[in-house]
């Protein structure tokens, strides 16, 4: 049984002290029908390679997310806000810091979206990512390799992606001698499934419970209790509509597939758990999808 407590938000851009908004900034919607194939994913902003300057094509969901610091899961909202994609180009002041990118993101989401939100604590399923009973199976990760990879990828220009090929157990797979110094997913289409391999670098639990999260649609806490850096490996198939729960309502993997659950407990030596718990999520009470001209 849902239940759940109102509490009025009343503040957007203003529950910051001081709020910015980007110095110019272009929004249009796109369809991806009209790209062919040129999908060039959002990029730049504080922190990263081009501080100054963001472009590339996003959700709906994704600029709520990146403006509230939450997770999918966390946002209620209408569907479209998940497949409808925006291009943006935006320019960032010289040294803004990421806490100033959200008011940012949030002044446009008032501006040329018209958003209006409120949150509700409500009790939802989600699941406990905890050590198995036989303990994890994972490798801790080399901080000498860390610092050499962080310095690589600080150096990196135009560097072009590996190529993705189908190994001999029907997952995607990269040459073993590319130069992988971050962590990646592989997928694709076998049949109505989608095979996945997470190939993780330097990761966290942390890491590790927010990404199984996207692909069970629920949040993953992590209680695993494990505090280190791991590099490991995941593959597993994912539903039609990449979805796997532990309640028998996802699709059976394909012979010979793993589903995700069964995945983490036989190659991570951890398990997944299905609990309730009390989210706070971010409602959102109305959106325009054409948003306002620029």
């Amino acid at each position: 049984m849902l239940r759940f407590w109102v509490v009025p938000v009343v503040l957007l851009a203003s529950e910051c002290a001081a709020a910015q908004d980007f110095e110019v900034a272009s929004v249009k919607a796109v369809q991806l029908e009209d790209l062919k194939g040129h999908f060039k994913e959002l990029e730049g902003g504080p922190g990263s390679k081009t501080p100054t300057r963001i472009a590339g094509l996003t959700t709906l969901m994704w600029m709520v997310t990146q403006a509230y610091g939450l997770k999918d899961q966390e946002v209620s909202g209408p569907s479209w806000m998940q497949t409808t994609y925006f291009e943006i180009a935006a320019t960032v002041a010289p040294g803004a810091t990421k806490e100033q990118e959200k008011v940012m993101w949030q002044n446009l989401l008032k501006e040329r979206f018209h958003i209006q939100v409120h949150r509700e604590t409500r009790e939802l399923p989600l699941y406990a990512l905890v050590v198995g009973k036989n303990g994890p199976k994972l490798k801790e990760a080399d901080p000498a390799e860390e610092a050499a990879d962080q310095e690589m990828a600080a150096g990196e220009v135009n560097q072009l992606s590996p190529k993705v090929t189908v190994g001999a157990d029907g997952f995607p797979q990269i040459s073993p001698d590319a130069k992988m110094h971050r962590s990646t997913t592989l997928s694709l289409m076998s049949g109505e499934f989608l095979r996945v391999k997470m190939l993780c670098r330097h990761e966290t639990m942390g890491y590790l419970a927010d990404a199984i999260s996207y692909f069970t649609k629920r949040l993953v806490e992590d209680q695993t209790g494990l505090k280190g850096k791991y590099d490991f490996t995941l593959a597993f198939e994912a539903g039609p509509e990449t979805a796997t729960t532990l309640d028998g309502q996802a699709s059976a993997p394909a012979e010979g597939g793993a589903s995700l659950p069964k995945a983490v407990q036989d190659q991570l030596g951890l398990k997944l758990e299905a609990k309730k718990g009390d989210i706070e999520m971010l409602v959102i009470d109305r959106v325009e999808k054409v948003p306002t001209e620029n």
